[in-house]
């Protein structure tokens, strides 16, 4: 708050002895009342003082409701991590930390595993896969949503590189890495800046041994790393 400060007039009014009067010998002016001037510009400057604390006032109340409507509302959703080590239903979100250890970069995320589909041997023929890893693997893909809560743009974030994929084996399965050829059926790349408030919606592919079944989706990522966010795949 803005402070206010009320300046007033300071009037000096001269009073005169009490000295005999030349003719009566009395008091001269005794308790002389203020002259109507003097009451005016008094009365003016209380009204005027009264009028800035008001204001005053007013403003302490504006800038207090003004500040109350600033309050990030990221603040009751910054990420605290609460699911860590759980397990939840595919499509439901959970908020994590982000923390990128390169540059200590941090923020926070709203995060949604949506879908996990199987893909066609074809698919991965196209995008460049290598034939024994189209032989001996099925594809899944992945499709995971982000959201910036946080109070601070991301810079090459990566989202989706700590998305997982565990089978029903128990094995981490490992990620399609195809350089810049994509999968066209599983879009992923990310963005290079993420603004507060920003959403994106990212596939990844992961290529799981034939004969097996994805179980769980997990997102890793913040101060707890060893205890990730994981979604149930509905068998």
């Amino acid at each position: 708050m803005t402070g206010v400060s009320i300046y007033g007039s300071h009037h000096s009014l001269d009073v005169v002895a009490d000295r005999p009067s030349p003719t009566t010998g009395g008091p001269s002016m005794l308790n002389r009342p203020p002259s109507a001037a003097a009451r005016s510009g008094t009365a003016l400057v209380c009204a005027l003082g009264v009028t800035l604390l008001a204001l005053a006032t007013a403003g302490c109340e504006d800038d207090t409701a003004t500040s109350g409507r600033r309050q990030p509302a990221t603040r009751a959703d910054m990420a605290a991590d609460s699911d860590g080590g759980k397990t939840i239903r595919l499509g439901e979100p959970t908020s994590v930390t982000y923390k990128r250890g390169s540059d200590h970069m941090r923020g926070a995320l709203r995060v949604t595993a949506v879908s996990v589909r199987k893909g066609t041997p074809a698919e991965l023929r196209t995008a460049g896969v290598k034939p024994s890893d189209v032989r001996t693997t099925q594809p899944y893909y992945v499709t995971m949503t982000f959201e910036n809560i946080g109070e601070n743009s991301l810079h090459y974030p990566f989202l989706n590189t700590p998305t997982g994929l565990e089978d029903t084996a128990g094995v981490d399965d490992q990620p399609l890495i195809t350089g810049d050829t994509e999968v066209t059926a599983c879009p992923g790349k990310d963005p290079d800046d993420f603004a507060v408030g920003a959403k994106v919606s990212l596939c990844k592919v992961f290529l799981v041994p034939n004969g097996i079944r994805p179980s769980m989706v997990t997102y890793s990522t913040g101060d707890d790393t060893k205890r990730p966010v994981s979604w149930k795949v509905a068998r």
